[in-house]
């Protein structure tokens, strides 16, 4: 596969932005998130729809949308803890793709495309951090598109992305901005002001060539009988029914304590990290669609000292339920700014003491799911799928 960038511009917002939303603080949820990038990719199968190849349509919808996202058209400023939304605007790729249909690239062997996708997203630059989405078109022979994006983790989480994505899909769909369009808001700023936190964060992760990068897929029937190990009663007696989420991560997790025993000779103790939104959790009123950064670590403990800790599939699944449970009742009593202040920093310094353990495992998960991505439809179909690049980072 060759991936030939064609053009390269900045797309504004069709809007200026008022004097009064020019400069944007982050909020202390912000202020916690990791200052990396993150890449998604929407692939379109062409259907024959005229609209597919509408590269002008896609442009101006951009801008049409990027009034109600004015923040992503804008600046980080690193040193303010604000974004300057000063309408520099969404760098704006499009490219040609050859050797390859889009279909081959979604439905033979991930993993043998893994490399490849790397080229289907905009470039991060290091010399350039203040830039805050890059968007390329991919265009390939049969007709198919695939949208990159890549977005800075400091000013939004992937919840804030979805709705970005679906809101510029529906605009280009009808025509226009209308009643559907989800409306963003960015209060988190007001909600969740700035604090002088003394948190010794961890850096971003690095990206490490000699890591590898592997897909595995699980269909519904393979899902199915996992859920089927763990699935039934509960000390309370009430049905307990596993999500998928549960058992992949149950599943994968049990192999990599398994994987450490086998590399040091005896059961260690593991942690993994895992992210919770707080939309719809917090004790607190959210409004619909809030943008930015808004969730919190939680952390799943397996101690081999303890003898309730077994290596089996629904232990581990028991284990991940738990603290989830208690993440989701912590939430519900945070009932104001200070309460969530204090639930989501203890979250962090939970995770720097178990990264400091000498013996102890520490894996980080995150889930896509339920997210609203496979629902970005821009008058071609839903997306036939929708995937991160090659990620070389530490789990």
């Amino acid at each position: 596969m060759e991936v030939q960038i064609v053009s390269r511009k900045l797309i504004k917002p069709s809007v200026q932005t008022p004097p009064h939303l020019q400069n944007l603080k982050i909020s202390f949820l912000d202020q916690l998130a990791p200052s990396l990038y993150i890449p998604s990719i929407f692939y379109y199968p062409n259907h024959h729809h005229e609209s597919i190849k509408n590269i002008d349509k896609l442009e101006k919808s951009l801008s049409e949308i990027l009034t109600l996202f004015y923040p992503l058209a804008g600046r980080y400023i690193a040193d303010d803890l604000s974004v300057n939304c000063n309408d520099q605007g969404v760098e704006f790729l499009e490219a040609k793709v050859d050797g390859v249909d889009l279909t081959q690239v979604v439905q033979q062997d991930p993993n043998s495309n893994l490399d490849l996708l790397d080229h289907l997203v905009p470039c991060a630059t290091e010399s350039d951090t203040s830039r805050l989405l890059s968007i390329q078109i991919n265009k390939f022979r049969c007709g198919g598109l695939a949208i990159g994006l890549l977005y800075s983790h400091k000013i939004a989480d992937m919840p804030t992305i979805s709705t970005f994505i679906n809101a510029w899909a529906i605009t280009f769909r009808e025509g226009g901005m209308r009643d559907q369009v989800p409306r963003p808001r960015f209060d988190c700023p007001f909600l969740f002001p700035q604090r002088d936190l003394r948190l010794n964060l961890p850096p971003a992760p690095k990206i490490q060539p000699k890591i590898v990068t592997k897909v595995f897929v699980l269909n519904k029937e393979a899902i199915d009988k996992l859920k089927s190990k763990i699935s039934g009663g509960t000390d309370s007696g009430v049905k307990y029914h596993p999500s998928r989420l549960e058992v992949v991560t149950a599943l994968v997790w049990k192999a990599l304590i398994g994987s450490a025993k086998t590399q040091h000779g005896h059961l260690r103790a593991s942690s993994l990290r895992q992210i919770m939104t707080l939309r719809g959790k917090v004790g607190m009123p959210l409004p619909e669609n809030a943008c930015g950064n808004i969730y919190m670590p939680f952390i799943s403990r397996f101690n081999p000292n303890d003898k309730s800790n077994r290596l089996e599939f629904s232990d581990i699944a028991s284990l991940l339920r738990d603290s989830k449970r208690r993440a989701i009742s912590d939430c519900a009593n945070a009932v104001d700014s200070d309460d969530v202040l204090s639930m989501v920093t203890n979250s962090h310094k939970e995770l720097l003491e178990e990264l400091n353990k000498g013996e102890v495992d520490t894996y980080k998960f995150t889930s896509w799911c339920r997210l609203g991505l496979e629902k970005a439809n821009f008058g071609w179909g839903k997306p036939a799928w929708t995937s991160t690049m090659n990620f070389p980072i530490e789990s």
